[in-house]
């Protein structure tokens, strides 16, 4: 079931200021039981009709809100949240993404010194991060390195948490050496409004293709795309594309597939990664005007880095998507051909890009 498909629901109304404006008028001039009124623009009673009319306007819009509010298709936020439990699913909250961080003494000592697992370590605009495991700098040593992690559900960030907030009882340092990686945000509405209508595939015990698409999405946050295929008797592959490709990911959604609740008894069931299919798209724009070309660069390069799975990359595709506003020709150089892919792997895109002013 594609929810954009649905029909518009009749329940939600409407709006159409100057209808409800005529029907007060109606009703106004009712109650008087003067049918000759008339009631002119600059007429103080036109002005509070409107007002009235205007009034009403914001009511049922508000109503319209709420009863959006209700359906699957057009609640958000926390008003989708609640929808969704009716399906028994809550939304993936993210990970938290983690740093390196090297600890230098002001000293060096005689014995070893362990900085504990969730110490606290601060930036200068009050963002916290947490030491992951105790990190041991070794007896004769200044340095040692660990990890932190970023208090916040996000992909990646690159505020520096460099101050001590916990007290320690030796002075120490501390520098971190990359920035937050491997986390990712909390669930899109989208992804969690999909994640619903797949849900009611669970309670499939033969193990269906979308029951398996379910549980990989509800297995971790960072699963973007799954496909599932027959291996043959008894064999189930699933095959990932996840946002950081990584195989702590991959065995997270493996583990929770595996589980007793999850996978009938007669599957065995194969995770992998999906194959990575790099496709570089070289091509050289003619521009309108050579101001542009920076904006043009950016828009194309951040339009979309990868396709989906089982997803052909078409020329038509390739034309349409260099063909911004600006661009007067499009030369492109590579691809020649239409790429296929299968649907255990997806193309990553990557861009080689000239420019000149065309001659128009």
């Amino acid at each position: 079931m594609k929810l954009e498909n649905l029909p518009y629901p009749n329940v939600i109304e409407e709006l159409n200021f100057n209808k409800l404006l005529k029907g007060i008028k109606e009703l106004f001039k009712g109650y008087l039981n003067d049918d000759e009124i008339s009631l002119l623009e600059s007429d103080r009673f036109s002005a509070l009709l409107e007002t009235l009319a205007y009034r009403e306007l914001l009511l049922r819009a508000r109503i319209n809100e709420s009863v959006k509010s209700m359906l699957l298709p057009y609640a958000s936020g926390s008003d989708l949240d609640n929808v969704v439990a009716i399906y028994g699913i809550e939304r993936l909250q993210g990970e938290k993404p983690m740093a390196d961080i090297e600890l230098t003494l002001s000293i060096v000592k005689d014995s070893d010194t362990i900085v504990p697992a969730k110490s606290v370590f601060r930036s200068e605009n009050g963002d916290t991060a947490i030491l992951k495991d105790s990190v041991i700098i070794k007896q004769g040593e200044l340095k040692a390195t660990g990890k932190i992690i970023l208090d916040d559900f996000v992909k990646e960030s690159s505020i520096k948490c460099e101050l001590i907030q916990t007290p320690l009882p030796f002075v120490l340092k501390a520098k971190q050496t990359s920035n937050f990686t491997g986390g990712a945000e909390a669930e899109s509405d989208e992804r969690l409004r999909e994640r619903a209508v797949l849900s009611l595939e669970r309670f499939s015990t033969a193990g269906s293709a979308k029951a398996y698409i379910y549980q990989a999405l509800s297995a971790n946050a960072k699963v973007e795309e799954v496909s599932v295929l027959n291996g043959g008797a008894g064999i189930v592959n699933v095959y990932l594309k996840t946002s950081d490709m990584s195989e702590a990911t991959r065995q997270s959604v493996e583990d929770h597939l595996n589980g007793e609740k999850v996978r009938p008894l007669t599957d065995t069931v194969n995770v992998k990664n999906a194959t990575i299919k790099d496709i570089t798209i070289s091509a050289q724009l003619e521009l309108t005007d050579m101001f542009l070309q920076d904006e043009i660069d950016k828009t194309i390069k951040t339009s979309r880095s990868s396709l989906s799975l089982g997803e052909d990359l078409n020329l038509s595709y390739i034309y349409s998507t260099l063909h911004k506003n600006g661009v007067y020709r499009v030369n492109l150089k590579t691809p020649a051909t239409d790429i296929k892919v299968n649907d255990d792997s997806f193309i990553r895109l990557n861009f080689n890009l000239s420019y000149k002013k065309a001659e128009l």
